[in-house]
């Protein structure tokens, strides 16, 4: 790329926003989606590199399955096009007004039109309103009768001036859960109805005056049925979240449903002990070396699991400080470590320490057979690897490593001539350095002849096999 915006300049660029999406989209389209679809929109047009689903969701502050579901919305209206699902590749598309207009028989749908007038007598109805009600009633085989209990049930919610294009985005929520009959959709609105007072309490708790809608009914389902919430838990939260909304309640409700909190003392004591687990965050991305403005995405994601695990503040900055003199300088590098550690059952801080020192002293060990061997590279993985079989698999006493490192100096691949050497006296039950004296092994590196120019050396066919054995893929 010849040119590109600088950061700050970037910063106070303007998104040119089609009207048409401010007048016939948004209103009826839920808040965190509205978000979505903008913060995108900005990724779209930005040069930066780091515009992720991830990035999104930090600063947001929701899921990704929110994110995605806010895409799959926006898809449906027309107004985006998912290209790949992993990873997550949006592309936006031209705002149009609306749907081409659809030819429908005016007598099948004279009864409906009539019913629809009767709910609305001062409305004016357009033909694109039309044409939506029953391109819904025919794409999604939704009975006629089911449609006006819809609208019924949107008028009651929003009054009269409620906006076709909200009734239609309830009707397809309702298709989306297979309620497509008169009597199925009844059944689900009056569980909806029975709810309202509730759901008006929720409201007030909040300090909000608006009534509930569909989505905010929708949410308080989620929260009592799908979650286990007692509606007086949720009263409690609304009220400590009070001055927030429905969906920023719903974001406090599933961080403490996935973070096994369920009673109002359980979350007031996770609440009260929230800016500790603040200060943690920062402290361990201080130590291992990163950098996040927005720290709840990484709290629910990693911090809020490892204390779940039994670590505590000063064990979890003990495997930070391990991470760094270790090169591990991400999240996901020290989940890992953090993983390691709770499967040795290593959490505190004493317990950590030990299995540190219990590595220093294997490293210590297979150093020192390394240089028995010739060599002074660092230790690897695969080092450790093929000690462990030495040891555990295979019982031998170091005595007897160390006499085959002995035996390996010179040798292309040390270790590979050590694990043929011991795979051998294996084999034949060799158990102590005497046993494998009287095998009498040759050694790895013969007399060199010269000859001519050049140096040529000599190999026995145990060595050979000890080199090729040796040899990875990679090595290939």
């Amino acid at each position: 790329m010849l040119t590109k915006l600088s950061q700050q300049t970037e910063k106070h660029t303007k998104i040119p926003l089609d009207n048409l999406f401010i007048t016939e989209y948004m209103p009826s389209a839920p808040e965190d989606y509205v978000k979505v679809y903008l913060l995108g929109y900005s990724y779209a047009l930005s040069s930066s590199s780091d515009t992720s689903i991830s990035s999104l969701c930090a600063t947001l502050n929701i899921s990704e399955s929110d994110a995605r579901s806010a895409f799959k919305y926006w898809e449906t209206q027309g107004l985006v096009l998912i290209v790949e699902d992993e990873p997550l590749l949006v592309e936006y598309l031209p705002v149009h007004s609306s749907a081409p207009i659809r030819k429908f028989s005016k007598s099948k749908y004279e009864d409906f039109n009539n019913q629809l007038h009767a709910m609305l007598p001062s409305r004016q109805f357009l033909p694109s309103e039309y044409n939506e009600y029953y391109s819904v009633i025919e794409d999604c085989h939704l009975e006629p009768e089911a449609m006006l209990a819809i609208i019924a049930y949107c008028i009651r919610l929003k009054g009269d001036n409620v906006n076709y294009r909200y009734i239609i985005a309830v009707a397809k929520r309702m298709a989306e859960k297979n309620l497509l009959t008169f009597a199925r959709i009844e059944e689900e609105l009056s569980q909806y109805d029975a709810y309202s007072s509730e759901t008006a309490q929720i409201m007030k708790a909040l300090g909000s005056r608006k009534t509930p809608d569909h989505e905010d009914r929708n949410l308080f389902l989620k929260w009592t049925k799908d979650y286990g919430f007692t509606v007086g838990t949720v009263i409690e939260v609304a009220k400590l979240a009070k001055g927030t909304s429905f969906a920023r309640l719903d974001r406090l409700l599933t961080k403490y449903y996935e973070n096994h909190l369920f009673t109002i003392e359980e979350i007031t004591s996770y609440i009260q002990n929230r800016d500790k687990i603040y200060d943690l965050t920062r402290s361990i991305n201080r130590i291992i070396g990163v950098y996040y403005e927005q720290l709840d995405h990484e709290i629910e994601t990693y911090i809020s699991g490892w204390l779940n695990k039994g670590f505590n503040d000063e064990s979890l900055k003990r495997v930070a400080e391990y991470c760094f003199l270790h090169n591990v300088k991400t999240l996901d590098g020290m989940n890992e470590k953090v993983n390691t550690f709770y499967s040795q059952g290593a959490i505190t801080v004493d317990s950590i320490n030990e299995v540190i020192e219990r590595g220093e002293r294997l490293d210590n060990v297979i150093k020192e057979i390394l240089t028995e061997a010739g060599t002074t590279r660092t230790v690897t993985a695969r080092d450790r690897e093929s000690y462990r079989t030495w040891t555990q698999t295979w019982k031998m006493s170091k005595d007897l490593i160390l006499y085959a490192a002995s035996l390996s100096k010179g040798a292309i691949n040390p270790i590979a001539y050590i694990n043929s050497l011991l795979a051998s006296w294996f084999n034949k039950k060799v158990d102590s350095v005497q046993k494998a004296k009287e095998l009498a092994p040759t050694p790895a590196v013969s007399t060199s002849v010269k000859t001519a120019n050049k140096v040529e050396k000599t190999y026995t066919s145990e060595q050979l096999n000890a080199m090729f054995s040796g040899l990875t893929y990679e090595d290939m």
